[in-house]
């Protein structure tokens, strides 16, 4: 009788849906667990300055979901995915990277790597790529004078 009462607790907790929504087309690898972490307000912040900013880039309106950030002082540099305004994965070929996402070199579905700076208790970016195929940022704490150690590893690489 326990095996059964467990077994239908299970079944329930599998059918239930999470307590926060994943975004529309986001499907988890095999096999992974996926936790999803309600963001910070600076994490909000930084998400939002980065939309305002990413979206003539792309070419359509976006909004992201930040999967890493590192922040020292003022500078943070995040990575994030972006979505469409409804949640949903980015129709690239509607974007100004639809000949990228064709040929196959917009790696990570988007995935992007942005460096920003609070002025006057605002982020903002001061540089970002969409789906590099290389570490574009690379150079960037020299030619911004940001923190290296926020890029990861150790000295920052």
């Amino acid at each position: 009788m326990r095996k059964l009462i467990l077994a239908a607790a299970l079944l329930a907790a599998a059918c239930s849906p999470p307590s926060h929504e994943q975004p529309k087309g986001e499907a988890p690898a095999a096999g992974s667990e996926t936790q999803i972490i309600e963001p910070t307000p600076e994490q909000r912040a930084m998400a939002d300055a980065l939309a305002q900013r990413a979206a003539g880039d792309i070419g359509v309106p976006v909004k992201f979901t930040i999967t890493s950030d590192h922040s020292e002082g003022d500078w943070a540099f995040i990575v994030a995915q972006p979505w469409s305004p409804e949640g949903a994965a980015l129709d690239w070929s509607q974007t100004h990277y639809a000949q990228r996402a064709r040929d196959g070199v917009l790696d990570g579905n988007g995935t992007t790597y942005a460096l920003l700076h609070k002025q006057n208790n605002a982020w903002t970016v001061t540089d970002f790529v969409v789906g590099p195929t290389d570490v574009a940022y690379a150079d960037w704490a020299q030619r911004y004078g940001a923190p290296a150690a926020i890029f990861g590893g150790p000295n920052g690489k």
